[in-house]
């Protein structure tokens, strides 16, 4: 029993070792690709929250993209929209699908909370993954913001970590990226 075990284990890394050399993945300048990432959450008699961000994006170089997102969302507490720019460095390769990036973006929000909307603008400084599954898909995963700015209404917030989240991982949005 155990020497079959071994020879699966055995199996399986070589298989795994043969689908990472045939899918390496490496970026290219002018390479672009649109992304999208879903939220959603449900709590015991609170109503569901819900946020979508498409987001478009030009690799500058192999290493850098810049783009514009938008984020469309709905809680109990009201609806947003947010329309922003972005620069994203990929800071770490781990094995041959993964990519590490932090990403900078400033942004420009609208919220409507019990029919009154106010407006603010954001800068915030993140984390995100993203894992290839083929050269040009990717599953993605907006981990954190780790520094965040808003300025609204003459009212300035600063927020640096990861805003009392006791686990980081469960506020992330997941998502697909596809490079072209």
């Amino acid at each position: 029993m155990k020497k079959q075990l071994k020879l699966v284990a055995l199996a399986l890394v070589l298989s795994l070792t043969t689908f990472t050399m045939v899918n390496a993945q490496s970026f290219k300048i002018s390479d672009k690709f649109v992304e999208g990432t879903v939220g959603y959450s449900k709590t015991t008699d609170i109503k569901s929250s819900w946020s979508l961000n498409p987001t478009l994006g030009y690799f500058v170089t192999p290493k850098f993209a810049v783009g514009a997102s938008g984020e469309f969302g709905k809680s109990a507490m009201g609806s947003t929209t947010n329309i922003g720019v972005f620069g994203r460095y990929y800071i770490l390769n781990v094995g041959q699908h993964a990519k590490l990036y932090s990403q900078l973006g400033l942004a420009s929000n609208s919220m409507k909370m019990s029919g009154v909307r106010t407006s603010s603008a954001t800068a915030d400084f993140g984390l995100g993954a993203n894992y290839f599954v083929t050269s040009k898909l990717a599953l993605t995963m907006h981990i954190a913001d780790l520094v965040s700015y808003q300025n609204q209404s003459s009212k300035s917030t600063l927020s640096v970590g990861f805003s009392g989240v006791d686990n980081p991982f469960a506020t992330a949005k997941f998502g697909v990226l596809y490079k072209f």
